[in-house]
């Protein structure tokens, strides 16, 4: 997978409470044009740091919004997952790889970010990473890790 940092929403991002959190980076894009004109981009998203949560149970959702002005205080969400619990979310999880929704018609949208929301409890680990790309690589990650073989 080919990333752009200019493309990442998320890089490593610490969720922490059960509240909705913006990405910590959004596009414009009136700069850099529509990234969806041309050829398909992917919205990926993938577990950096595998999730707790104080109290036990938690799931967490996780979108992509649209808006007019960078303070996203008027966002389309253009694209949502469903909850997913805590015990799913373990480092390397890809939890979205989808082709990037078109835009509203119509809509004079300029911004677009990730949304991440935790339900029911206070986060108190997790780490996430989000980002579009052009190439997204659709085969499941190897199940080994790295430490357990060696090459010669």
């Amino acid at each position: 997978m080919l990333l752009d940092k200019e493309l990442v929403f998320s890089d490593a991002q610490a969720v922490t409470t059960a509240t909705a959190t913006a990405s910590t980076n959004y596009l414009d894009m009136l700069a850099v044009g529509d990234p969806g004109v041309g050829e398909p981009m992917w919205a990926v998203g993938q577990v950096d740091t595998t999730v707790q949560a104080s109290g036990g149970a938690a799931n967490v959702t996780f979108a992509l919004q649209v808006d007019d002005n960078s303070s996203f205080s008027s966002a389309t969400t253009i694209y949502a997952t469903a909850a997913i619990a805590k015990a799913t979310l373990v480092a390397g999880y890809r939890f979205m790889c989808v082709r990037l929704p078109p835009i509203p018609a119509g809509a004079k949208e300029r911004y677009l970010r990730a949304l991440i929301t935790p339900d029911t409890n206070d986060l108190t680990a997790g780490k996430f990473n989000i980002f579009l790309t052009r190439t997204v690589d659709l085969q499941p990650a190897t199940p080994y890790q790295r430490a357990s073989y060696s090459v010669a």
